[in-house]
């Protein structure tokens, strides 16, 4: 079995600065070998808060951690060794796993722990796609139930820290490379101004962040604005919205917007037009609208971009979002090619609205490293880590405290 402290490479970490930051850079361990690792894992960058009015620094500890990000699709998980001094923080391993081979949450993790060879976890951070209530979560589109204390109990961790995914997302976007990002205007960001996510996956993900003068750092809300109604714009979406709501009886957002989401448009035009063409999955719809190979699966996608678009300029009105609105999810990712040509821009912008001046200001991102939930959940490990959070800076819900918003930035 492989010990935490069995790993004795050092690093070199530079010190900057940044208020109450400190950028840190770390060590993969050699038995992470090339060509195993996922694309664009979080790189050697994270800012920690560090010893302040607010928080001390616990002092000559070593922790292993379990970094997460659980979508309804995916499981991907980061175990690291952290010192609280600095000396060496040491990537153990890192994994995937496709959610729907286990049928518990703490299967997939005993999965993890055997084939590392990893004996203990010290403390974790979940970031999963789901509401998050005492620590604890029924993810929306997995039946698993995520519990931080019977996590604790089962795998005699110390603490377990269960967020929203896109509450970590939030961590995680400040983190990411100029590489990661697609730009859709070119509108200059007010850098206190609030910020606005969204992303459709297997779910549509929302989340806020509102930057806090007091604690010169953003605050980071959780969501679920996307289970509100769909609205739809123009005879043809409102034709889409009675065909979901006689299929399901109810019409949210997130039905048209995600994966399913695709597929449900797909098959709304396929009756609409009466053609018998065959069923797709999201992954053939998008490979066939990028291809230009099927007329439906193209027109497909054009509406959910204009839904998406929709939904990102409610949020970005509603949150005043000078400091951007960044798209995430697994969708866009693989639409790049396609985002480009203006029907997202143009549904965020709504040039016939009283407020389009208003939207065209904002800053429209996409961001195209699918690990940034992943990121956001290695950074938030590093509070617990390497400090003792006080009352006067309030963690996030997921992590069991009154305080619905997550203070760090």
């Amino acid at each position: 079995m492989i010990r935490a402290t069995d790993f004795c490479g050092s690093i070199t970490r530079e010190k900057i600065v940044l208020t109450t930051y400190q950028r840190t850079r770390y060590t993969v361990h050699p038995s992470i070998k090339k060509g195993k690792s996922h694309s664009k894992l979080p790189r050697a960058k994270a800012r920690v808060l560090m010893a302040s009015s607010h928080v001390s620094v616990e002092e000559n500890s070593s922790s292993t951690i379990l970094a997460a990000d659980i979508g309804g699709t995916n499981a991907r998980f980061q175990i690291w060794n952290f010192s609280s001094d600095g000396s060496k923080d040491v990537l153990l391993i890192e994994q995937e796993y496709k959610c729907k081979k286990f049928p518990t949450f703490e299967l997939c993790v005993t999965e993890l722990l055997n084939s590392s060879g990893i004996s203990g976890i010290d403390r974790a951070c979940l970031a999963v796609a789901g509401p998050v209530k005492a620590n604890s979560c029924q993810m929306t589109n997995l039946t698993w139930k995520i519990d931080g204390a019977s996590l604790e109990e089962t795998f005699d961790i110390k603490s377990v820290r269960v967020m929203n995914d896109f509450e970590a997302i939030g961590y995680g976007i400040h983190e990411l490379e100029e590489s990661d990002l697609l730009r859709l205007n070119n509108c200059s960001k007010n850098p206190t101004g609030p910020i606005a996510l969204i992303g459709p996956g297997t779910g549509l993900g929302e989340a806020l962040l509102y930057w806090n003068n007091s604690l010169s750092q953003y605050e980071v809300y959780s969501s679920e604005g996307s289970h509100g109604r769909f609205a739809p714009v123009g005879g043809l979406q409102c034709k889409l919205l009675k065909y979901v709501e006689d299929e399901i009886g109810e019409c949210e957002v997130e039905h048209v917007c995600c994966g399913d989401g695709l597929a449900r448009i797909y098959n709304f035009l396929c009756t609409e037009l009466n053609t018998n063409e065959p069923m797709l999955d999201p992954a053939e719809i998008t490979e066939k609208a990028l291809s230009g190979t099927c007329s439906i699966c193209v027109t497909t996608v054009k509406i959910f971009l204009e839904i998406l678009g929709t939904e990102a300029a409610n949020l970005a009105l509603k949150s005043l979002a000078s400091g951007g609105v960044y798209i995430a999810g697994g969708i866009p990712t693989r639409l790049t090619s396609i985002l480009e040509d203006g029907t997202l821009l143009n549904s965020f912008v709504r040039e016939k609205s009283r407020t389009s001046f208003l939207l065209s200001t904002f800053p429209l991102i996409v961001i195209l490293n699918p690990s940034v939930g992943l990121i956001g959940s290695k950074v938030y490990s590093f509070i617990f880590i390497q400090s003792k959070v006080t009352s006067s800076l309030r963690p996030s819900q997921g992590a069991c405290y009154e305080s619905e918003k997550t203070s760090f930035f």
